[in-house]
């Protein structure tokens, strides 16, 4: 039980940090956009272009990290809960 409450806070905590640095890249990637004149007009398009596509990535590999992190805590809420159950059932027999 102890072991399977562990891996549920470890993927809750694991949720929370993605779940800021999506919000840390949102942000980013929204100054950016909205700071585009600070970066020289249509010269540095290119460089505006590579920090579009590096924040996309960030996001995406943060979303794909929430969801596992989510299934993992998902599964070790349901293998608890089975532990539980067992543990009712020998108690019972």
């Amino acid at each position: 039980m102890l072991v399977s409450s562990i891996s549920r806070f470890n993927a809750v905590n694991t949720m929370n940090n993605i779940t800021a640095e999506s919000i840390q890249a949102s942000n980013t990637l929204g100054n950016t956009i909205n700071n585009t004149h600070t970066f020289g007009g249509e010269h540095d398009l290119s460089m505006l272009n590579k920090m579009d596509n590096k924040l996309g990535l960030d996001l995406l590999t943060n979303k794909l990290l929430f969801k596992m992190a989510y299934l993992q805590e998902k599964m070790a809420s349901k293998h608890q809960q089975n532990n539980e159950i067992k543990k009712s059932l020998n108690v019972l027999a």
